[in-house]
């Protein structure tokens, strides 16, 4: 695919600032960035812009600074294409002021999106869809809005495990009530996914990802919450498969070793972006036999 030609077409934002330091470390707007065995952290860093560009689906612009204090503008693409540019990004134009939309009613579904976002990089979901005959934030029945709130209120009280429980136990109430697949279960299966995430419980929160994102799909859920899950399958294996300066011994690459053609085989099935798989694909390649 050729360089972007037409700069002016780029959105003026997000820009992302990569950092590459003196020592070889990279970070992303102040996010580490994961560095494989033998990789430049440039290399790195650059495919870590591929992963957010695909995720929007066009190029996006960045700033890239350098240990000598340089700062080279560049428009990178999802698939890996680097266009430098000769002067600094436009400065987007101020917002304009307009009247306040009114808020939204709250909501109780139990999706993820109802607990506070996860801890490491966020992973933006995409657009919602529509899904035939089914209501995915459909509110759940009011005989198990108690044991939603006894989720909600460990969270919000910071006590995970007891959350993990409380969320374990609304999931077998509902598989027991409709079934594994019917969304409310599925849904439940994405609060757990949440949660094991924050914990850094990676192999759990894998498991749980990949088993939401398997379901949704196969049923023709809004497929931006779909992406959301699988991404968040693909980030928790990054994890298991390498060590985290952020939660030092918690990776398991045996772990990881073990599950990657099931994480591949999800990716696959969603129909997830092609740098995702492709990421996965070279860590299995290259991390994963050093660790063996």
């Amino acid at each position: 695919m050729p360089v972007v030609t037409d700069h002016d077409a780029v959105p003026l934002t997000p820009v992302y600032t990569i950092v590459i330091r003196e020592s070889g470390e990279a970070s992303v707007d102040g996010h580490p960035v994961d560095i494989l065995p033998g990789q430049d952290a440039r290399d790195a860093a650059l495919a870590n812009i591929q992963e957010r560009a695909a995720r929007l689906d066009r190029p996006v612009r960045v700033n890239a600074k350098e240990p000598d204090g340089s700062t080279w503008p560049l428009i990178v693409d999802w698939d890996g294409e680097v266009t430098p540019l000769e002067h600094a990004h436009p400065t987007p134009p101020a917002p304009t002021a307009t009247r306040r939309a009114p808020e939204r009613p709250p909501t109780t579904a139990a999706s993820p999106a109802h607990l506070p976002p996860p801890t490491g990089e966020p992973v933006i979901p995409g657009p919602p869809a529509a899904a035939p005959g089914v209501d995915w934030m459909a509110l759940l029945p009011p005989e198990y809005r108690d044991m939603l709130d006894a989720v909600k209120s460990a969270d919000a009280a910071g006590n995970l495990p007891a959350a993990e429980v409380a969320a374990r136990d609304l999931e077998d109430a509902l598989d027991d009530a409709y079934g594994a697949v019917h969304p409310y279960t599925v849904n439940a299966v994405a609060v757990r996914a949440n949660i094991a995430l924050r914990k850094a419980a990676w192999a759990t929160s894998l498991e749980l990802h990949m088993r939401a994102a398997w379901l949704r799909h196969d049923q023709q859920a809004p497929r931006g919450e779909t992406l959301h899950l699988a991404r968040q399958a693909h980030f928790c294996w990054k994890h298991l498969a390498a060590p985290c300066p952020k939660h030092p011994g918690t990776h398991d690459p045996a772990q990881a070793q073990q599950r990657v053609q099931d994480l591949l085989r999800v990716l696959r099935h969603v129909d997830v972006e092609p740098i995702i798989i492709t990421t996965t694909e070279e860590w299995a390649a290259k991390l994963l036999p050093l660790a063996s």
